[in-house]
């Protein structure tokens, strides 16, 4: 939002205090699958990893720590390939990409077979596993055995998630927001005060001759810190609690949404009613919840 009163005033730009939900709808829609809910991301398979790329390498290339400085200079060169490669469609440059990831991937095979105990201290940490397919009749038999030795997955965030649908590709509108809430959790935990963010910004006004104001804070930040992270079946209730204060503040008017029609076209007992509407809404969401911290799978091994 921006706001100025005459020529002479500095334009006023405001700006949420936090990750808004609305942006996290958007967010958590996966593919391009056919769906009622729309997003302004790319929608293949690329933008569905990149999360799990991100929290795979972020400390090894984009951290700047002592000895690992290698790190940074492997990125900035594939970086500069394939900024090449996304403007200038610049051949050599993709060959010379594929060259390195067929270097790296021969690697990582050599750790599982030669090195096995550091590839196993690695892998069960990682979400994704750099493969090597080749012409050679052995390669595709090495391959399956290192993605089933490997793990992946096990000691990560997402740990629960491992091959869940409701979480990596449903995008059901339950499960879209089952995640949004998630991911708003996550993320609107540890949030520096107003105060603090307004500071932030004094460089960047002074430098554009801007103002920037910060907004309040919505009313169910309090309490956010509470949630535990990451979700698991023991705390499922204490996201569908605050996912509710979350929705109805920030969108008191969800269930009109276009993604939620056939819930507004439904028989309910005592009509189609604004809270009959909504309370169906929020069970399925909760579902989702549960399926997504893996809770139906506990409740399948103790039977």
């Amino acid at each position: 939002m921006r706001a100025s009163k005459n020529k002479r005033d500095l334009a006023v730009d405001w700006l949420p205090s936090h990750t808004c939900f609305a942006h996290l709808i958007d967010f958590s829609v996966h593919g391009n699958l056919q769906s009622s809910l729309e997003r302004i991301e790319a929608t293949d398979h690329v933008a569905e990893l990149c999360m799990l790329m991100h929290r795979d390498i972020d400390d090894f290339l984009w951290c700047k720590k002592v000895g690992k400085t290698e790190g940074l200079t492997v990125r900035k060169i594939v970086d500069s390939l394939t900024n090449r490669i996304g403007t200038k469609m610049d051949l050599r440059a993709a060959e010379t990409l594929w060259s390195i990831a067929t270097y790296a991937a021969f690697e990582v095979m050599t750790l599982y077979l030669r090195r096995r105990q550091l590839f196993d201290k690695v892998s069960s940490g990682r979400a994704l596993l750099p493969s090597l397919m080749s012409i050679h009749p052995n390669t595709a038999k090495v391959m399956a055995g290192m993605f089933k030795d490997g793990r992946l997955g096990r000691l990560t965030f997402e740990s629960r998630q491992i091959g869940s649908t409701a979480w990596f590709t449903s995008n059901a509108p339950a499960n879209v927001y089952a995640r949004a809430i998630i991911h708003s959790v996550e993320l609107n935990q540890g949030l520096e005060s107003v105060e603090s963010q307004q500071k932030g910004w004094e460089s960047f006004d002074r430098q554009y001759r801007i103002t920037t104001r910060m907004l309040p804070f919505p009313k169910y930040i309090h309490g956010i810190e509470a949630v535990p992270v990451p979700i698991s079946p023991e705390c499922v209730l204490d996201y569908w609690r605050k996912g509710k204060e979350i929705v109805l503040e920030e969108m008191p008017d969800f269930h009109e949404r276009a993604e939620w029609k056939n819930y507004r076209e439904r028989r309910y007992a005592h009509g189609a009613k604004r809270g009959s509407i909504r309370h169906a809404i929020f069970k399925d969401i909760l579902i989702a919840l549960r399926t997504i911290a893996g809770a139906n799978k506990c409740a399948s091994r103790e039977s």
